[in-house]
């Protein structure tokens, strides 16, 4: 839990705090109060209880999210049903008459809409986890190691992309299935890297890398296979496929228009770009081995 986002919530704190001052002190000016020995001390340690769950629910929800309408909405839901709480306990200490005795009968009314409030909260909620999930899902297959990332393109490293492919090759040697892998290749990176430097050649990897993860489905893998070599993995995928997922790599990555500095002038990278299908007889040494001479030798006849 990052407490960091309780410093983006100040105003919903401060309407808490109005709200809840408010519903106490205009209750406890139109009521009288009760005599205790008229309290019901279990009911009121049961909805002292539940109003203070309410704000402690109030209080994680703000720590857990960041400012936008999915927290506003949890936000107003959990402050509706926390008025009603109470509504609902201070009429154990108080009498109304009968110019006020409407209090009575609301009390109960906040916390149905703020239900609703809530309910709407939790299925955006539900769509925006939907939507990371599925982004996590390009990049973790199967666990988070980050231990593994490579930290310049933002993708794993090819020490995870190994623990991967033999984990494909088991499962794949038991199943009688098959699997394709993607390599590219940053065409004249050494010669970009030497006229812009360092900073814009680990600027124009991450922005490739963004584009592979762009272009390739759930469930598939890319890594930073080498300084400028990619490598994607596509699990139950036949040649024909892999084909056309590394076309519209190719396609994608012709478009970007990269620009060093602070120039308008935009550079237009192009990679090479090898394809193969791969079964269980194979070992990830040599699977790696021959996928790296195949794009070689596909860069040499371009040549």
């Amino acid at each position: 839990m990052n407490f960091s986002y309780l410093k983006m919530h100040t105003k919903l704190f401060v309407i808490l705090f109005l709200v809840s001052s408010t519903t106490v002190l205009f209750t406890f000016y139109h009521g009288q109060n009760k005599p205790l020995s008229y309290a019901d001390w279990y009911d009121v340690a049961g909805e002292a209880g539940i109003t203070l769950m309410t704000l402690i629910w109030i209080f994680f929800t703000l720590a857990s999210r960041p400012s936008g309408k999915v927290t506003n909405m949890l936000f107003g839901g959990l402050l509706l049903t926390h008025v009603s709480m109470l509504l609902d306990l201070i009429d154990e200490f108080l009498t109304y008459p009968a110019s006020s005795a409407w209090l009575t009968t609301i009390e109960s009314i906040p916390a149905p809409f703020g239900m609703v409030i809530m309910s709407v909260g939790l299925y955006w909620w539900h769509q925006e986890q939907h939507v990371i999930n599925q982004q996590l899902r390009k990049t973790e297959r199967y666990y988070r190691e980050h231990s593994y990332v490579d930290f310049v393109s933002g993708l794993y490293s090819a020490e995870y992309m190994k623990m991967q492919l033999q984990h494909e090759l088991n499962y794949i040697t038991g199943n009688q299935g098959t699997f394709s892998l993607l390599m590219l290749d940053i065409c004249q990176f050494s010669k970009f890297n030497h006229r812009f430097g360092a900073v814009q050649g680990d600027n124009l990897l991450r922005e490739i890398a963004q584009l592979v993860q762009m272009n390739i489905r759930n469930g598939d893998l890319a890594c930073r296979f080498a300084s400028d070599r990619f490598i994607v993995l596509l699990p139950q995928t036949q040649l024909q496929g892999a084909n056309t997922i590394a076309n519209h790599i190719q396609t994608a990555i012709a478009h970007l228009a990269h620009k060093s500095g602070e120039t308008t002038k935009a550079i237009y990278p192009s990679i090479a770009i090898c394809a193969k299908q791969y079964g269980g007889l194979h070992s990830y040494q040599d699977i790696l081995a021959d996928l790296s001479l195949s794009l070689t030798q596909q860069k040499r006849n371009a040549a």
